[in-house]
């Protein structure tokens, strides 16, 4: 047995007690905060104080930039949440303490789905430890004004414009949504993910292939976002999506799409879902599952050596907090063996679609937030997108030209 696995097995209180841990992330709205404070609380009570760094900006983009920074000069915080093909970039340049014996301890080979232990394994073993799954193709309802229309909840694109349209001519805001890249690309994934399927999804938006991104599958979904950008008014005081989420619950909007993060965010905020605000795949997503991934990189540096590292990461990979902070999340865990029977409906129907999913062979990385492309082709891509869906004179083929040029340099 080796040393690390020798101290991990010991009584925590009998471990090394050191001041702070540092933890870079960009959890800023309500349902993220509650799920941070778990978090706290878990340190807290084995001996560890937490001192958060926030960085506001939902999708992740402004905290990557921060935490490039400080890594290139030599202050990195101890640990940083981080998503998909950057835990390998990350690694590459030796900056990460890896959690083998972490990993170890808590059976992750056999525990993890696969695609955890893909994400956040490189050559040197585990250098990250996995956290959330979300799902992204989410319609999220509500249900009261879709009544005061006479409508069903819409189960195909078509459906959803004419009902979209409805809306607006009754006064009400058809959909809610923050107008930062992000949030438009991810409108954007969603349409070509739900209108052409997996197989075209996968080939345009995760490889990156030309023939694919050139194609009128994908002219069809840009006249689709630039169809919704002409119903969308934006009326929020600010952009982020946890503003778009007070809309839908205070009954100022009818729709909103994005990932499972909204269901924290209206649980936080006490709205009875899926009862008052229903959850729905995406129009012609069904047996879909478009993910993303928390994950906590652990960075070397002068103030937290690998015994520490190891230390935090043992207690965080604990079965009961990572239930606990999933439930607070909107996520489901990335563990198969946590009990979700009592997490929110909608949570269970994910976990009932991912199953679903991976039988299929329908769960895919959401292009957004460096699940399926490095991050610098994913901000340009997702930069290209918010400028055609905010420039209503560009054409699509604009549009197509500016992805092939990202892909061809990627």
């Amino acid at each position: 047995m080796n040393k690390l696995v020798s101290l991990l097995s010991l009584p925590l209180l009998s471990l090394p007690v050191y001041a702070n841990v540092e933890f870079l992330h960009w959890w800023t709205s309500d349902g993220e905060k509650q799920a941070l404070n778990v978090l706290e609380k878990q340190l807290t009570s084995h001996g560890l104080a937490l001192s958060p760094s926030p960085v506001l900006g939902g999708g992740g983009d402004s905290a990557m930039t921060v935490l490039q920074a400080r890594a290139l000069a030599g202050n990195p915080p101890s640990f940083a949440q981080t998503e998909g093909p950057s835990i390998k970039s990350w690694d590459a340049i030796g900056i990460l303490h890896e959690v083998n014996s972490v990993a170890q301890k808590h059976h992750w080979d056999e525990t993890l789905y696969p695609l955890a232990r893909e994400i956040n394994k490189t050559q040197n073993g585990y250098v990250a430890l996995p956290l959330t799954l979300h799902r992204l193709n989410w319609m999220w309802v509500n249900h009261k004004l879709l009544n005061s229309l006479g409508q069903p909840v819409p189960k195909t694109w078509q459906q959803m414009f004419t009902i979209m349209e409805l809306a607006k001519r009754n006064g009400i805001s058809p959909l809610a949504v923050g107008e930062q890249p992000w949030q438009i690309a991810m409108l954007f994934e969603n349409l070509v993910i739900s209108t052409q399927g997996v197989e075209f999804y996968t080939k345009a938006m995760v490889e990156l292939q030309k023939e694919s991104i050139d194609s009128e599958p994908l002219r069809l979904a840009l006249q689709q976002l630039r169809r919704i950008s002409l119903l969308v008014e934006n009326s929020l005081p600010d952009t982020k999506w946890d503003t778009a989420t007070r809309a839908l619950a205070s009954d100022q909007a009818l729709f909103q799409l994005g990932g499972d993060w909204i269901l924290g965010e209206l649980m936080a905020n006490n709205i009875n879902v899926p009862n008052d605000v229903g959850c729905y795949a995406t129009p012609e997503s069904d047996g879909v599952f478009l993910f993303n991934m928390d994950s906590l990189i652990f960075m070397a540096s002068k103030s937290f050596n690998f015994s520490q590292a190891n230390h935090a990461a043992d207690i965080l990979a604990d079965k009961d907090f990572q239930r606990d902070f999933n439930q607070l999340k909107g996520s489901i865990p990335v563990r198969e063996d946590i009990d979700i029977s009592d997490f929110n409906p909608c949570q269970i129907q994910s976990y009932q679609d991912f199953q679903v999913g991976i039988t299929n062979n329908k769960v895919v990385p959401s292009m957004i937030d460096s699940m399926a492309v490095n991050p610098v082709a994913q901000q340009a891509i997702n930069s290209a997108i918010f400028r055609f869906y905010r420039d209503k004179d560009l054409e699509p083929d604009t549009v197509i030209k500016r992805i092939i040029a990202i892909a061809e340099s990627n």
